[in-house]
């Protein structure tokens, strides 16, 4: 396991109005992505009075790597990361995908908030006291937890922006090797609710974030 990896990227997409029938957007889906999901996709009998917020469909490609949830009033595109490609390439390859997939949710439905997400593991035995080290001023002793959040809001393309990073000290399972300890990150780019988005503003806070969820980036962060 390397010292420092990218785990995971997700794009969520808001619908201003429920959805009711996620399920028609399988087929869209699976087009634009050219057919990753190349598992059977999970539709769950969700009641009409349940949170909407609740996936009622679930697409997953067989080895773990994609995965779509579409619940009533969102739709969410994951990539999980497990192999030894560069964290660059990773991000590139995720940059590549969302770009028709967002451009199939926006001609589909009104969208009024979105939020990118990237989570984030470093291994170090010494967790705690890395995160104190970078971010209190106050010796505080010896701690059981440890959890940093903040949010740097900005505006961008008349929308305002929230910019949440959450850092803890965390464990991850390694096949063969037992818990590993470190410092788990995740940042989560979103906007306020607004009645409705432009794709092409998106896309662009996207990209005028994306330096900001490079591997390197987020090192910065913890050192």
């Amino acid at each position: 396991m390397e010292n420092e990896k990218l785990l995971q990227l997700q794009l969520a997409l808001f619908f201003d109005t429920p959805e009711k029938r996620p399920d028609k957007l399988i087929n869209k889906i699976d087009d634009v992505l050219e057919s990753v999901f190349d598992q059977m996709p999970t539709i769950l009998p969700i009641p009409d009075d349940a949170p909407p917020e609740i996936p009622t469909v679930i697409m997953q490609s067989s080895d773990g790597k994609y995965g779509c949830n579409i619940a009533r009033s969102r739709i969410d595109f994951v990539i999980n990361y497990n192999n030894s490609q560069s964290a660059s390439v990773q991000l590139e390859e995720f940059m590549e995908r969302i770009r028709p997939f967002a451009a199939l949710i926006f001609g589909y439905k009104n969208i009024i908030r979105f939020g990118l997400v990237g989570k984030y593991f470093f291994k170090n035995n010494n967790a705690i006291k890395q995160i104190q080290t970078q971010y209190l001023k106050k010796d505080l002793g010896p701690l059981e937890e440890l959890q940093i959040r903040y949010n740097k809001r900005f505006a961008s393309k008349g929308l305002i922006v929230n910019d949440v990073v959450e850092i803890s000290q965390a464990t991850m399972a390694e096949n063969g090797r037992g818990d590993q300890f470190g410092v788990a990150i995740q940042k989560d780019v979103n906007n306020v609710a607004v009645s409705s988005l432009k794709i092409e503003d998106v896309i662009s806070i996207i990209l005028e974030k994306k330096d900001e969820f490079k591997l390197s980036s987020i090192m910065g962060l913890i050192r």
